[in-house]
Order: C-alpha cells, then sequence, then structure tokens
C-alpha cells in the first residue's frame, strides 16, 4: 500500500509540474540583440558553390567561418522512428 501511494503521489507530482511554464513561443536571451548579417548580392555561383571570397567559400576551404566556430560536413539524412510525427 505504501509503495502504492508513493507511485501514486511521484505521478501525481509529475503531471503537475509538466504544466508549469509560460505558454507561447521562446524569447530572446537578455543581452544585445545579435547583429543581422550583412546582405551581399551573391553567395552562390550558378552551379552552386559558393561565390569566392564569401564567407561559406572561406569557411570551406579552412573548416571555420567567420567567428572561429568549427564548420561541420552536410550529413544525409536519415530516417528516425519518430518522423511520421514530426512531418
Amino acid at each position: 500500500m505504501g509503495r502504492t501511494f508513493a507511485l501514486a503521489a511521484a505521478l501525481g507530482g509529475v503531471l503537475a509540474l509538466s504544466g508549469c511554464g509560460r505558454e507561447g513561443p521562446l524569447e530572446l536571451p537578455p543581452g544585445p540583440a545579435p547583429a543581422a548579417p550583412a546582405a551581399t548580392s551573391q553567395l552562390t555561383s550558378p552551379d552552386g558553390t559558393p561565390a569566392p571570397g564569401s564567407p561559406q567559400d572561406t569557411a570551406m576551404k579552412t573548416g571555420f567561418d567567420a567567428q572561429g566556430n568549427p564548420v561541420a560536413a552536410a550529413g544525409q539524412k536519415r530516417s528516425f522512428i519518430l518522423d511520421p510525427l514530426l512531418q
């Protein structure tokens, strides 16, 4: 009986806390707003490769973006068991 009561109390607590929070879209973190990236006229060549001298071209050559963060190669799309729920 004590174990059943403890399980029911834990389940009730989880259900009660699952409703906590605020409804609506995510809020931006405090601090200055991020600067908008500078718009360039054309970032890719007609064949789909990055334009020479563009940030994407530099990232492809060095492996790092303008802020020094590593750039990962594009991975192939793999299916996941929950994909039908997300589509």
